[in-house]
């Protein structure tokens, strides 16, 4: 069978039914889109926080007051080194067993360990801090284990199902493999009972559970928004990976239990969930919070204020970090508001494209994984900062302070354009030429015309179909 299309043809001269085919360059431009489109995303992101730090923080008793700006800027330059290393990095060195296993026990004893020797702020211990001279800088362990459980996931579930090869035997003959077959049995005995399998209850199930469990209720005593997010993305990429939808309702009374426990049973937790009920019947008390950032967003108007001209935000607690984009709103109105929201969308999607182009499974969990972070943590901030979710204590991703959120976001936004560059580069591998699914089989070789083609003339791709022996 031969197939012919002109270079320069584009999408004319498909025929019906079928997918046109692109010129090389078109699909070389196409490629590089992603990677390049999430990094601007990112860095418009990054300049949105910082200017918008640096007018939060300025406070009306002392005009020249920008600590958090000058603390923030420091972290910039790092978050984006820590981008474009991991945008650098192959991700396909994390499928590893030791580093995913090293990654979350790291993670599990830095939550462990913060619970003894943290220091305690606002009435939760949740940092530990590191002094540096005169500069006192924190660690919030509860932003690692974000990334940290996505990594250890998206390598248990993306262990290759099934009896695993003998890696070890290395045979000359038929006898030789078979001894050695023979001598490590027991070793591929113990590989196919620890292999993972989403949908089985004992190889799949249990061991995710038990690590979203561990490393939820070692989060939930101090930050119960925290834990909430990793409980939901875990779920989420757990069910994407190929759990059975009946999965999570088998823990369905302990999260009830736990529930009780962590709110119902605790006065400030229950408060807030009253305050979300009528925020304005707690002005005075636990509704300050949300009442005052739903005064500074509409105060903002539909142009906002002006930056650094917004006078709400002086009542805002938490005004840089929580609550960074009611002062958005205050100072650059909707049309703010909605630049912040058109942005995430903008990465929302590219990175979905990136998961359904991702090369392989690691890559596509990974992905899946890192999407999901950012995009709901996104989406619980501004819950919050609205009114339409309970207070919790959450991030607006790659604007609020916070030097471990800023850096550790912009890591995981790296290994979304890994994979991203890992799927384009995979795409330009691929042969220019349409081939019929029904066919795609029977494809075993591609030659191409001459670069030279005369004008005028088809550039000819010969498609060889496989001999029943399976050589061309």
């Amino acid at each position: 069978m031969t197939v012919s299309a002109h270079p320069a043809a584009g999408f004319a001269g498909a025929k019906p039914g079928e997918t046109p085919m692109l010129p090389a360059t078109a699909r070389r431009d196409r490629a590089l889109t992603e990677p390049v489109v999430l990094f601007l995303v990112v860095l418009a992101l990054m300049t949105i926080g910082i200017l918008m730090v640096y007018s939060a923080s300025r406070k009306a008793y002392a005009a020249g007051d920008t600590w958090y700006f000058t603390k923030h800027l420091m972290f910039v330059p790092i978050a984006i080194g820590a981008m474009v290393l991991a945008s650098w990095m192959p991700y396909g060195r994390l499928n590893r067993r030791w580093i995913a296993l090293g990654v979350f026990g790291a993670t599990v004893a830095l939550l462990a360990a913060v619970l003894v020797f943290g220091i305690e702020r606002g009435g939760a211990r949740r940092w530990f801090e590191i002094p540096l001279g005169s500069l006192r800088l924190s660690l919030q362990p509860s932003e690692f284990a974000k990334l940290g459980l996505v990594l250890f996931l998206a390598w248990f579930f993306a262990q290759p199902r099934g009896d695993p090869p003998f890696d070890r035997i290395r045979a000359v003959n038929e006898v030789e493999r078979q001894h050695t077959a023979s001598r490590w049995r027991w070793l591929a005995w113990i590989k196919r009972r620890l292999v993972a399998d989403p949908r089985s209850l004992l190889k799949g199930f249990l061991p995710a559970m038990m690590a979203i469990g561990l490393v939820g209720v070692l989060i939930v005593k101090e930050d119960f928004g925290t834990a909430a997010l990793v409980g939901l993305v875990a779920t989420a990429l757990a069910l994407i990976a190929g759990w059975r939808w009946w999965f999570p309702l088998l823990v369905a009374v302990p999260g009830a239990l736990g529930f009780y426990f962590t709110v119902v049973q605790v006065p400030y937790r229950m408060e807030r969930l009253k305050v979300w009920w009528d925020p304005w019947q707690y002005i005075d008390g636990a509704g300050w919070h949300v009442c005052q950032s739903l005064m500074g967003i509409g105060s903002g108007g539909v142009a906002g204020t002006g930056l650094g001209a917004g006078t709400q935000k002086l009542y805002i607690p938490e005004n840089t970090t929580d609550f960074i984009f009611a002062v958005i709103c205050e100072e650059m109105g909707v049309l703010g508001g909605l630049l912040v929201l058109g942005l995430f969308g903008v990465f929302v999607w590219r990175a979905g494209r990136v998961v359904r182009s991702a090369p392989d499974r690691f890559g596509f969990l990974l992905a899946s994984g890192i999407l999901l972070v950012i995009g709901l943590q996104a989406c619980l901030n501004m819950g919050v900062v609205t009114g339409a979710l309970p207070a919790k204590g959450i991030s607006l991703p790659f604007i609020s302070y916070g030097g471990s959120g800023l850096v550790m976001m912009s890591f995981a936004a790296g290994l979304l354009i890994s994979v991203a560059r890992a799927s384009a580069a995979a795409r330009q591998s691929q042969p220019l030429v349409y081939v019929p699914p029904a066919r795609q089989d029977a494809v075993v070789r591609v030659q191409t015309a001459p670069a030279a083609a005369p004008q005028g003339e088809t550039a000819r791709l010969d498609i060889k179909e496989a001999e029943p022996d399976g050589h061309a």
